[in-house]
């Protein structure tokens, strides 16, 4: 009797590898690694909930019911629905939101600093019901002159605009307001609406959004949702050689990120009964790939040596020029790029962080797949980029994922007995990112592994699986997924090796200030990752230096809160653009004995 064909698939968003049967259905794979997808009518092709994307691979052909589908317009052409398909070669599908009935977690909270309101745009109330000129003037052309009374002798009303107008005016006693930015109309709204903006940290893994009242600078709404990108590539330079390699690679990858937003944007403007047309200006920080993506800039350079990118300068597009569905005349601005792989995600943290604002020895880090480090000391202001990778999102990790319920957040080995937290308090499905790294902190700490990460054979605590050790976390009959859940040799050095990337950009930043790590007053995580991680446990195995832990702090998601400012106040935008004129930035590729520090740093303390 013939062994069916292994092959391997990876289902994103959890970013899970399984090892299945060629001929396996997409939905029961789902299921096992722990995604719970929709699929209200048990899987037999009638609902059309579970739609998947086919990322790469081959797969079985399509079904009269999914042709059914296509025809009647709810089932897009580039997706199959699970329950009718199968995997028959290694390959990698990703399920959009909608599919999907748990969300992953996002860290959506950073702390917020007050700061005086300054939009960059503004708000004039225009009210034709006392109009005692004796003019018969048509409501177009009385709001013209009224613009131009208050000192708008530039601006003109779009012809497009009339009718909304018209219909505003009508319904409120013949009064409206105009917003406009510069000299530019952007919208008219409803006298008693205020002006909305949306905020966005675009991550290279995760979006956060926030729906901000201009006029008082309050959050009214926020939501997160995973980056769609990550179906063409984990990181920046996967995505980076995606949009090299295929012809309209760049512009998939601009549509699927615009798509999001744009569903986020629609998401929280419904909250407060309206729609994203409400909104009248946009700011978006990201890292510079994920920036130029965004914009439709050129990034093949920054994948090639010296890694420069096509902008610098912070930039204003016109939001519906790039496909987002705000207000008809809506700006978004982008803040300024350090460099090729530290962006204006990074710009905005330290805004948020106020790094800039204390005389105070300052190193400040914001973790992901890229993380971004900075430190200030004596007057000096270096940054630069570590390749982290995404282990830490659960990528390389036998039974890794990302943050999603039911995932292993936290670790504890307690003699022969192991505590276990996991998301939601949910039968265990994986270990996320927090729960891998307490997990090799407790096998450091109870020396089941030596400082170069190799088990002791000897403990009995330690079980074998093909003849090499491994940590048994959950067995096979206690996991959600009916599939044992443990860590061996190879995802401990996955581990070092990102720690490593983080702790020798550190350490090449502190030879270039000539500073030890002693004299670091604060040293400030941010970053959705870095709200969960134990500090202790960072120390332990070598990723953050000893110091007292008094001196960090764990600030959230502070790239989505410098966003915020840079949507309320001008004032913000040049502050962030003066920056540039103060950052050292250290390549670490350049840098002669990089590969010293690095392989210092990959040993467990």
């Amino acid at each position: 009797m013939n062994t069916p064909q292994q092959i391997e698939l990876i289902i994103e968003p959890s970013g899970r590898k399984l090892n299945l049967p060629a001929g396996a259905n997409l939905l029961q794979a789902a299921r096992e690694a722990g995604l719970a997808v929709n699929a209200v009518c048990g899987g037999n092709g009638t609902c059309g909930s579970c739609k998947v994307k086919l990322i790469s691979g081959e797969f079985s052909g399509i079904t009269p019911k999914e042709t059914l589908l296509r025809q009647k317009g709810s089932l897009p052409s580039d997706e199959r629905l699970a329950c009718l398909t199968t995997a028959l070669s290694d390959g990698k599908i990703h399920f959009r939101p909608e599919s999907l009935a748990s969300a992953q977690r996002l860290q959506l909270e950073g702390e917020l600093n007050v700061i005086a309101l300054n939009p960059a745009v503004k708000r004039l109330d225009i009210d034709l019901s006392t109009d005692l000129s004796g003019q018969k003037l048509s409501a177009a052309e009385s709001v013209r002159e009224t613009i131009k009374v208050n000192g708008y002798l530039l601006t003109d009303l779009p012809e497009s605009m009339l009718p909304m107008l018209t219909t505003l005016l009508e319904e409120h006693q013949q009064k409206v307001s105009i917003v406009l930015h510069g000299q530019q109309i952007v919208a008219a709204l409803p006298p008693d609406q205020h002006m909305l903006g949306l905020a966005v940290d675009l991550g290279t893994t995760k979006l956060a959004a926030y729906l901000v009242d201009l006029e008082t600078g309050q959050t009214l709404a926020s939501g997160g949702a995973l980056n769609p990108q990550v179906a063409y590539g984990e990181d920046v330079i996967s995505r980076i050689q995606y949009a090299d390699e295929h012809t309209d690679g760049a512009v998939t990858l601009q549509k699927a990120v615009i798509e999001c937003i744009n569903a986020l944007a629609a998401e929280l403007t419904a909250k407060l009964g309206l729609t994203s047309a409400a909104i009248v200006d946009a700011v978006i920080a990201g890292n510079t790939a994920m920036h130029h993506l965004l914009a439709g800039l050129p990034v093949h350079n920054l994948g090639t040596a010296p890694y420069h990118p096509s902008q610098v300068d912070a930039m204003i597009m016109t939001a519906n020029g790039i496909g987002l569905k705000l207000a008809e005349n809506a700006s978004v601005y982008l803040p300024p790029n350090i460099a090729g792989f530290v962006g204006g995600d990074h710009i905005a943290m330290l805004l948020a962080t106020r790094a800039r604002h204390t005389l105070k020895t300052v190193l400040a880090l914001d973790i992901g797949t890229n993380t971004e480090i900075s430190l200030l000391h004596k007057g000096r202001h270096l940054a630069c980029s570590c390749a982290s990778g995404p282990a830490f999102e659960g990528a390389h990790i036998r039974s890794g994922l990302r943050a999603v319920p039911g995932a292993i957040e936290r670790a504890f080995i307690d003699g022969s007995e192991v505590k276990l937290q996991t998301i939601e308090d949910q039968a265990p499905v994986g270990i996320c990112g927090s729960g891998i790294l307490d997990t090799v902190a407790e096998l450091r700490r109870n020396d089941l592994i030596d400082q170069r990460g190799a088990f002791n054979k000897e403990d009995p605590r330690l079980t074998m699986n093909g003849g090499q050790p491994e940590f048994m976390l959950v067995p096979a009959e206690h996991s959600a997924t009916g599939h044992a859940i443990s860590l061996n040799r190879q995802d401990v050095q996955e581990i070092q090796l990102a720690k490593a990337a983080i702790r020798s950009g550190i350490e090449v930043l502190l030879r270039e200030a000539d500073c030890s790590a002693e004299e670091i007053d604060l040293f400030w995580v941010a970053g959705a990752f870095g709200t969960y991680l134990d500090l202790t446990n960072c120390q332990r195995i070598g990723m953050f230096p000893t110091l007292p832990l008094k001196r960090f702090r764990q600030v959230g998601n502070a790239a989505g809160s410098g966003a915020r400012e840079l949507l309320v106040s001008i004032d913000k935008r040049a502050e962030a653009e003066s920056m540039l004129e103060h950052i050292e930035y250290v390549e670490l590729t350049t840098v002669k004995d990089y590969v010293e520090f690095y392989m210092d740093a990959i040993g467990l303390e």
